[in-house]
């Protein structure tokens, strides 16, 4: 039997010395592994993240108050301008018609002069929150809408308040609505049958006057004139000339009162001038001069009669 043969330094034998790493040379060291980098501070952290956001706020803040405090929007906003006018007319788009929508009763010369275009204008040139503004400011448009088709033509679409009364102060006659705008001077016949608000105040009150005026809408129909006095209480006056004083304070119940003294008594088709509604407790009722006949006379042929003696 063969012996086992222990080669020197217990290395392997030949055949499988391949399979094994190689021996190490002696004063080997194994190399030690890469030191790591100490971690930042969190203070550190968050300084470094609060400075960078005060630069942040910095920058933000000095373009702001160079955009907001200076002219910079209204120059780059010509610039802009004039480069897509410029940019326009050498493809030669230029207003050649102006297409308007809406309108009913608002003045053409009004409206012209507000929009102030000319045909031959650039398209891309023109200020179409400009003309709205413009277009706006007139006092019968409610709201306007302005865009442009290209290649020509630009349109303008408006919606006009409506109507509501005619307020007299100072001797001049002026058009409001219901919230006491007023759309324009002078009395036109076509509004004649609007019933006219008298007196300083009176067009801020309009829109409070027509809510106490139509709950009852058959009276309401007959009034003519409605005159504020003292910019305090209404003196209501009807088509027949009879004057109706309301309070001060709670109006709409004297109204109510007088709606159902006409009810009951049909006191507005007397031969009245004015009906006082005033006081809460009382009536008082001013007959027309016209109306009070003197004591009736007997008739002819015949005495009055009287006491024998």
């Amino acid at each position: 039997m063969r012996s086992l043969v222990v080669l020197p330094e217990d290395r392997p034998c030949a055949p499988c010395a391949p399979s094994l790493p190689p021996a190490r040379p002696k004063g080997y060291c194994r190399p030690l592994p890469p030191a790591r980098r100490k971690p930042k501070s969190v203070l550190w952290r968050r300084l470094k993240w609060g400075l960078l956001g005060a630069a942040v706020i910095g920058l933000s803040g000095g373009s702001g108050y160079v955009w907001f405090r200076t002219d910079l929007p209204a120059q780059v906003r010509l610039a802009v301008q004039d480069f897509a006018g410029e940019a326009g007319a050498t493809v030669d788009m230029r207003l050649g018609e102006v297409n308007l929508q809406g309108r009913e009763h608002a003045p053409l010369e009004a409206l012209a002069e507000a929009v102030g275009v000319d045909r031959g204008d650039p398209m891309l040139s023109l200020d179409l929150d400009a003309i709205r503004r413009r277009v706006e400011a007139i006092g019968w448009v409610r709201q306007a809408t302005v865009w442009r088709q290209l290649p020509d033509t630009l349109h303008i679409e408006i919606v006009e308040r409506e109507a509501f009364a005619r307020w007299q102060i100072d001797g001049r006659v002026y058009l409001i609505d219901a919230e006491g705008k007023i759309l324009e001077e002078g009395d036109r016949a076509e509004f004649h049958h609007l019933f006219l608000l008298v007196g300083a105040g009176a067009s801020d009150k309009a829109h409070d006057l027509l809510a106490m005026l139509q709950t009852e809408p058959a009276l309401a129909g007959r009034v003519v004139n409605a005159i504020r006095i003292r910019n305090r209480r209404w003196d209501i006056e009807f088509d027949n000339g009879i004057v109706a004083r309301l309070p001060e304070e709670n109006p709409e119940q004297a109204w109510l009162r007088l709606i159902e003294l006409e009810r009951q008594y049909g006191l507005l088709r007397r031969d009245i001038k004015t009906v006082d509604l005033r006081l809460e407790d009382r009536l008082t009722v001013q007959l027309n001069p016209e109306a009070e006949s003197p004591v009736p006379q007997t008739a002819p042929g015949k005495k009055p009669a009287g006491k024998r003696t």
